[in-house]
């Protein structure tokens, strides 16, 4: 699925957490890594310290390549791009059937503008390239032991369009060998029901939502396990994108994964706006999957 992976970089060193990530993901699945600088400024000045940048970046990689123990000699490649940064990174990503765009974002622990500017957050708006979003560095504890990725969350709505991360979700618990948490955050209509009727049928109400939860997520859980990989399940109640922040939080998950409907961009995301707060108010990665067809 993982063909090839592209990695904005600015210069910062706040762009570069992205690294170890990719580092890891290219080094199980063989992935091309591409590094990508944009300019608008057309110098010869300019371009030559752009290059240079990458460049240094490009051996930097290689050798950390071969300290994640590369299972084959991937093949990196860096570009310098003159223009308006979001619409040349999503017009190489388009031209070069890019699988993966791995961008640096804000976290809930940073203070002003997103990294690289506003330019996530509108490569998130036009792509339908997944996206993946990292806001903090990684651990030194899991740089060591060169395994970020030991935990990925996938929340599920029982819908159509979240399910359409399923074979992200699969392709990296492979790859990575992380355990799959199924997690479904069942909202209280407590405040939707009069007083009596909370009384006489919210208890019963809300048993048979968690029932019918349970009863999907092991569907879910079963269909995944028959594809060899680790899964648990979780339930909570509340409203979902508190409960998916905090249990990622808590339990120290390594990666979210969720999908947003294709054609409603940023604005409007599956689970309400449970993504777009979950990509505001939260440090855990989070890959994002377009939905195009649904």
């Amino acid at each position: 699925m993982y063909e090839k992976i592209l990695i904005t970089l600015d210069g910062s060193k706040a762009s570069g957490i992205v690294l170890p990530y990719v580092e890891e993901i290219a080094a199980k699945s063989g992935a091309e890594i591409i590094l990508v600088s944009v300019s608008e400024i057309t110098a010869a000045e300019i371009d030559h310290l752009y290059r240079s940048y990458l460049e240094h970046i490009k051996t930097e990689v290689e050798q950390e390549l071969k300290v994640w123990e590369a299972r084959e000699k991937i093949k990196i490649q860096s570009e310098v791009l003159l223009g308006k940064p979001a619409s040349k990174i999503l017009h190489y990503a388009k031209e070069h059937n890019v699988s993966l765009i791995v961008m640096a974002s804000r976290g809930r622990s940073n203070s002003g503008p997103w990294l690289l500017g506003n330019i996530a957050s509108k490569v998130l708006q036009a792509t339908d390239k997944p996206v993946l979003l990292i806001r903090t560095p990684a651990s030194s504890a899991a740089l060591q032991q060169k395994k970020l990725i030991k935990k990925i969350l996938l929340p599920l709505d029982g819908s159509l369009i979240a399910e359409i991360v399923f074979p992200h979700a699969e392709e990296l618990a492979k790859l990575l060998e992380a355990e799959l948490i199924l997690f479904r955050a069942v909202e209280p209509l407590s405040s939707m029901l009069r007083a009596e009727m909370v009384e006489t049928w919210f208890p019963v109400i809300e048993e048979d939502r968690r029932a019918a939860a349970l009863a999907y997520l092991e569907e879910v859980s079963k269909w995944f396990q028959e594809k060899g990989i680790r899964t648990s399940i979780e339930i909570s109640s509340g409203t979902a994108a508190d409960q998916i922040i905090s249990y990622a939080e808590v339990n120290a998950v390594d990666l979210i994964v969720m999908a947003t409907h294709g054609y409603s961009g940023i604005s409007r995301w599956v689970f309400g706006s449970t993504t777009d707060k979950i990509l505001h108010a939260g440090d855990t990665p989070v890959l994002v999957v377009r939905a195009t067809k649904m």
